[in-house]
């Protein structure tokens, strides 16, 4: 064993002596904190007419629940959860699903606080779970129905127990690939985009699962194997609706046609700046400099053969125009590292009641979830940095981050980042409580080229913040 294996195992240890400690007294008052602040925004959303997306998730569900069929581009699992509670509970549904966005929130804040506390140890836990419980771009979609506190809830366990992968041997190492690969094919049946992260996320695991028992490769194997089995009954029900291969879904398909295009659509700005597909903001603009002619949509043949048809003609079109295929890119990952949020998005299109009614109380949380969002970013650069962790975990939030970035290059939005959030705060908690690291110098490097990075690309985002504060006014 060389020094760094050494040096990781001692701080595996620590943690784990930190760990034997139960986690779960100290989540008491957080997830207490995590329940007010998410109820408050139910009720406050609670009486605002469903738009967008929301609109579109509780059609798909209701025609699911009536005729039995699903015939959305999207992934299946948000619209089968509707139909399930329409099924149950009739007229009052919506109501229900509010609620259970609510119970998930609580949830997503427990798993982080366990994933946190694996990372970091006992105190990392109870740090996280105050800082997931408060955080309002997480705590925001308690009121909104999208699909991301369900996603959440089976990626977040998935990422605790690729986590503890790392650090236990034998049976339980291998118990815990399975658990993860049956949480990551779920999560790919509520988001389809999920399905980016079992490939490099079994590549980590190659790399980076405890020696011992069940060799690091059976282990990646059985947790890609467990993913693919858990979609394969909804792969196999594509085959036979679609006639051709369909993983999951065939929302690429209009993915490729707003993000592999001339179309500058940014949906946390929607409302502001004229025109749909043109989103505010001179430096943005200026950054994608002229856009060429747009292409349309495919419009005849099957939805699956549409798709696919749209996904090649915007990867054509983005080797047509090399220049602006990398300019635009670069907005879309100012898009996607935006402190706006859907959260503060229907706050300022919709109309919530108390506590949210009035303007001062929308600007105070639409204001404050701005600040939050590059304050984390920096607290877990810090954290990943400077701070006692092992390097299996600091390679878990590479990869995980490497993925979200990857996917948000169609086409960015502050939703995309979210798979990432639950790593991001067990390191910002790690930055906060944390002990100083040894190496950190090592590492220094990296986290100065990638602060300054974030940092410019927060730059073209003032003028969509300073438009979205002044709306809220």
């Amino acid at each position: 064993m060389n020094a760094s294996s050494e040096d990781d195992a001692v701080r595996e240890d620590a943690a784990e002596s930190s760990f034997q400690r139960p986690l779960w007294p100290s989540l008491l008052l957080p997830l207490l904190a995590a329940a007010c602040v998410r109820i408050a925004v139910a009720i406050a959303f609670s009486g605002t007419d469903p738009a967008g997306d929301e609109r579109a998730y509780l059609l798909l569900g209701e025609r699911w629940r009536l005729e039995g069929t699903y015939e959305g581009i999207w992934a299946p699992g948000y619209p089968a959860l509707i139909a399930v509670l329409g099924g149950l509970l009739g007229d009052t549904s919506t109501a229900a699903l509010r609620g259970l966005q609510v119970a998930l929130g609580l949830w997503n804040v427990a798993w982080i606080a366990a994933l946190a506390a694996i990372i970091g140890g006992r105190r990392g836990g109870a740090c996280a779970a105050w800082i997931a419980a408060l955080y309002l771009p997480l705590a925001g979609f308690a009121g909104l129905l999208y699909s991301e506190p369900l996603h959440l809830a089976l990626f977040t366990p998935a990422l605790a127990l690729l986590a503890a992968a790392s650090r236990r041997s034998g049976a339980a190492s291998l118990r815990a690939a399975a658990g993860a690969g049956v949480l990551l094919g779920l999560a790919a049946l509520v988001r389809e985009s999920s399905l980016l992260f079992v490939p490099i996320l079994g590549l980590w695991l190659a790399r980076n699962g405890a020696a011992g028992g069940a060799s690091r490769a059976s282990l990646a194997l059985t947790m890609v194997a467990c993913s693919l089995a858990t979609i394969l009954p909804w792969t196999l029900r594509n085959a036979a609706v679609h006639g051709q291969l369909v993983p999951i879904a065939i929302s690429t398909g209009g993915s490729a046609h707003v993000g592999l295009n001339a179309h500058d659509v940014n949906y946390d700005l929607a409302g502001l700046g004229g025109a749909p597909a043109r989103a505010p903001g001179a430096l943005r603009a200026a950054i994608r400099g002229p856009a060429p002619e747009p292409w349309s949509a495919e419009s005849e043949g099957a939805p699956a053969a549409r798709a696919r048809a749209n996904v090649t003609q915007g990867l054509r079109y983005a080797a047509r125009h090399p220049v602006f295929f990398l300019r635009s890119r670069v907005v879309e990952l100012v898009d996607l590292l935006s402190p706006l949020s859907f959260p503060v998005r229907s706050l300022r299109l919709a109309s919530p009641g108390p506590p949210l009614g009035g303007a001062g109380a929308r600007l105070a949380f639409a204001a404050c979830a701005v600040l939050m969002v590059p304050a984390l970013l920096l607290l877990a650069l810090r954290g990943w940095w400077a701070m006692e962790a092992s390097a299996a975990h600091r390679g878990l939030l590479l990869s995980v981050s490497g993925v979200v970035v990857l996917s948000a290059l169609v086409n960015g939005m502050s939703r995309y980042r979210l798979p990432a959030l639950p790593l991001l705060i067990g390191f910002a908690a790690l930055a906060l409580i944390g002990t100083q690291a040894d190496d950190g110098k090592t590492r220094r490097r990296a986290a100065t080229v990638i602060g300054a990075g974030l940092l410019l690309l927060w730059v073209p985002s003032i003028e969509g913040v300073q438009q979205t504060l002044s709306a809220l006014r």
